[in-house]
């Protein structure tokens, strides 16, 4: 799960990168341009059940609000229509006597939104995202460097346990264009913008161990508020 995960949030980064080069390359829609760039924000999950469990076994408390690294783009279609993409991703560490369990969430979204206002290089516009994403737990002992030797005679070191499914995001974005250069057909400069929203997980998603289930799972999901800093580049057609 874990590494499915990973490999969507670098897909949907990496496209939210190209829609808005291949948009603002169009003739066609050379009106609108697009943008992209790195993105730092707070995340709050519903992480109280696996808190509980794992401070029943010893561990500090897990938090819910998380800080979160990813990066993100869009394209603007004519003047209004804006498609474009974003993933993200954070973790935390929480330590028992003998363990360290560490609990990652990422996630990622296809977005599409519409600009509202559109002045001055400010740009306002809601979102609505699809995409997928969950959390992973890794147990692991908190124990001296092992030997080689040392891991084949006992190799059951870590565990790593993961939930995760579709999600659903809604949201509204302000953005703000420094030019710094323009032409006949349009300018570009430094974006810095702003995102803030709702993640939601419409469905239960089930504890899984590799290709295993794992049975009285806490309930934890994607769903919260969040906002995003985002800080990259832009072009926009006259």
């Amino acid at each position: 799960m874990k590494s499915r995960t990973a490999v969507t949030i670098v897909v949907l980064v990496a496209l939210s990168f190209i829609v808005p080069t291949s948009v603002y390359s169009n003739q066609e829609a050379i009106k609108g341009g697009g943008g992209g760039g790195f993105m730092l924000g707070l995340n709050r999950f519903d992480l109280a059940e696996l808190s509980t469990k794992l401070q029943a076994k010893g561990f500090d408390a897990v938090k819910e609000n998380n800080v979160s690294f990813g990066g993100g783009g869009y394209g603007i279609i004519g003047e209004k229509v804006l498609l474009g993409g974003e993933g993200h991703g954070c973790q935390q560490d929480v330590l028992s006597d003998t363990l360290k369990a560490s609990v990652s969430g990422g996630y990622g979204f296809f977005n599409v939104g519409y600009v509202v206002l559109s002045e001055r290089g400010f740009r306002l516009f809601p979102m609505l995202g699809l995409g997928g994403g969950g959390i992973s737990l890794r147990i692991v002992k908190r124990a001296v460097t092992p030997t080689f030797d040392e891991i084949l005679d006992s190799p059951d070191r870590e565990i790593n346990i993961s939930t995760g499914g579709i999600l659903l995001q809604f949201g509204v974005g302000v953005d703000y264009l420094l030019k710094l250069g323009k032409d006949d057909e349009g300018e570009g400069g430094l974006l810095f913008g702003i995102r803030a929203g709702y993640t939601y997980t419409p469905t239960k998603a089930d504890w899984k161990m590799e290709d295993m289930d794992v049975l009285g799972g806490p309930d934890v999901t994607v769903t919260g508020p969040y906002v995003h800093f985002i800080i990259g580049g832009g072009g926009f057609g006259k």
